[in-house]
């Protein structure tokens, strides 16, 4: 099922559903005239007057969500998440270690175009449910936060399954589900589980089993004849955020909330957003965007030598995820400061391995004394996953064109890589000045070598060098090419980390990325006046933190549509 696109049946839940709702956050439900005159249910149209942030002209009556709605199962790390949250810390305690890697796509594991589904996946969910099973088991009041009864009597297996399905499924269950589960409750009764405890775990295992779990299911039934989308319902809404913030399943207090229809409204939704902020779990969802982003998981597979070790690996990785931490969530800093910024949260392993002097009482180290050693793009961790043994010019340069810039370029015409412009003993700038005096190369070339001419000075594995591996000098200025042909100039990593942050572009990438994390696929065209409205809320933000960036996505009106199908 998932990645697959298409309707799915069932649009009303019955008498125990979720029911339906027939205004999105912040609308009225039919809407006022946009600016062509007539209202389409589902489009910006239908909004009340200043609910999106979108002032292009073709956003003015644009659907409200993207059509081809995808199905996305749980990550690992969502599935273990949602499993300890919802059936305590120690019913996940190992669960990652029996299901299959999540395969990252468009960066993020999270990605439905990475999401596919084998046999192992099968039995993966089984070993798993069953290891659930046997953690239960041994705890005889695991089933208190969901039944204040204990017999096998059936009002009590009714509320057993009701209170079970749902915190696991997000929504109340349906009647035929209560159906199904009640009589799986009552087979393991006959068959000899005496306790209510016992049989309810046997649901527990065949729930954790059902896509109603392992997917985040969407009804695609559309609410009126010619609505090109719907304003999701009280459950739908809190999945998508607490997927989004949290990577996990929805607490009872945003259950409690979509029950009582408040996350109808916008004002409903920045209530609970602000909550959730508050939470441990949002400072994991910043650790793991980043680490994501920056394909740190990548630096587990890099071979640098015997020098780089899992040790100074590990470390690596830890520095980056410490310091997103600390100062873009915990110290609430403007997202751009990730590029200026002179302190890092290194291990002492890592800090001896920069030669950094000793930490503050916070644990931040001083990085002002070493040149060149400025924001997380200067990271060890990145200077080692962006590169290649070589310290690729090249390599570096498409990193920060794309996960920074979000920009790309077309693959390199046959035989390019082939030719030799300056010799294999030249340094890394000397051959990217090369390119640069060619065409083909040049056109391509010239948009992204640059990016990492600032780089030089640091190896393979980030370490600072006067000098490269065939001792050639390095160099560390260059230049920032802006779409219009305009280009701003670098002498080093402070002046170039400073062009970064006042890069245009580098904000809408933000802004992308973030999207892309939150619907779990890459942006296309369909997706821009969504994009402008996110943009837009971002830059009214006073702080312009990474909070304020995930808030501007999940504020947004579109956040609270799904495509009709």
């Amino acid at each position: 099922m998932s990645g697959c696109s298409g309707r799915i049946s069932g649009g009303s839940r019955g008498p125990n559903g979720a029911g339906t709702q027939t205004g999105g956050v912040g609308t009225t439900g039919t809407g006022a005239p946009g600016a062509t005159g007539t209202t389409t249910t589902g489009t910006v149209s239908s909004l009340p007057p200043g609910t999106t942030m979108t002032t292009t002209p073709a956003c003015a009556s644009a659907p409200l969500a993207h059509a081809g709605t995808v199905i996305r199962r749980l990550t690992i790390w969502e599935y273990v998440n949602s499993v300890s949250d919802v059936l305590g810390a120690a019913a996940g305690t190992g669960l990652g270690d029996l299901l299959p890697p999540d395969i990252r796509a468009n960066g993020f594991s999270n990605d439905s175009g990475g999401q596919l589904v084998s046999l192992d996946h099968t039995t993966g969910y089984q070993a798993a449910a069953d290891a659930v099973g046997a953690s239960l088991a041994k705890s005889p009041t695991w089933l208190a936060p969901f039944a204040t009864c204990t017999t096998t009597a059936a009002s009590c297996r009714d509320a057993i399954v009701s209170g079970l399905g749902l915190r696991l499924f997000r929504r109340p269950v349906t009647a035929a589900e209560a159906t199904a589960f009640g009589a799986l409750f009552d087979s393991s009764v006959a068959s000899g589980m005496t306790t209510a405890t016992a049989a309810a775990t046997v649901v527990v295992r065949a729930m954790l089993q059902a896509p109603q779990f392992l997917y985040r299911l969407e009804s695609q039934a559309p609410p009126a004849p010619g609505a090109v989308a719907r304003p999701l319902d009280g459950y739908e809404m809190a999945s998508r955020l607490s997927y989004f913030l949290w990577s996990s399943a929805p607490d009872p207090t945003l259950l409690a909330a979509a029950k009582a229809g408040s996350l109808a409204t916008a004002d409903g939704v920045k209530a609970q957003i602000t909550r959730m902020l508050a939470g441990p779990h949002a400072r994991e969802m910043i650790q793991r965007y980043f680490r994501e982003w920056l394909s740190l998981d990548d630096l587990d597979d890099a071979n640098r030598g015997p020098d780089f070790t899992p040790a100074l690996a590990a470390d690596m990785k830890q520095e980056t995820l410490d310091d997103v931490a600390d100062q873009l969530w915990d110290g609430a800093q403007p997202l751009t400061t990730m590029f200026t910024t002179k302190t890092t949260k290194a291990t002492p392993a890592l800090a001896k391995y920069y030669g950094l002097g000793a930490p503050d009482a916070a644990g931040r180290y001083a990085t002002d004394a070493l040149p060149g050693r400025e924001g997380l793009l200067t990271h060890a961790s990145v200077l080692t996953v962006n590169g290649d043994a070589d310290a690729s010019i090249v390599l570096r340069g498409l990193y920060v064109f794309r996960k920074v810039l979000c920009q790309d370029v077309p693959a390199p015409p046959p035989g390019a890589t082939s030719v030799m412009l300056a010799p294999d003993t030249a340094s890394e700038r000397q051959k990217s000045d090369a390119r640069l005096m060619h065409e083909p190369c040049q056109s391509c070339h010239g948009q992204f070598d640059p990016l990492a001419y600032a780089f030089e000075p640091f190896d393979n594995m980030g370490r600072l060098q006067a000098k490269d591996a065939n001792g050639n000098a390095v160099r560390s200025d260059g230049w920032v090419t802006h779409p219009d042909g305009t280009k701003v100039s670098y002498t080093g990593v402070s002046d170039y980390m400073a062009a970064l942050a006042a890069d245009p572009r580098v904000g809408d990438c933000f802004a992308s990325k973030a999207a892309e994390f939150a619907w779990g696929r890459a942006m296309d065209a369909g997706d821009a006046c969504m994009l402008e409205d996110v943009r837009a809320r971002m830059s009214a933000a006073k702080s312009q933190t990474f909070a304020d960036l995930v808030t501007a996505v999940a504020t947004s009106p579109y956040f609270g549509y799904t495509a009709t199908q």
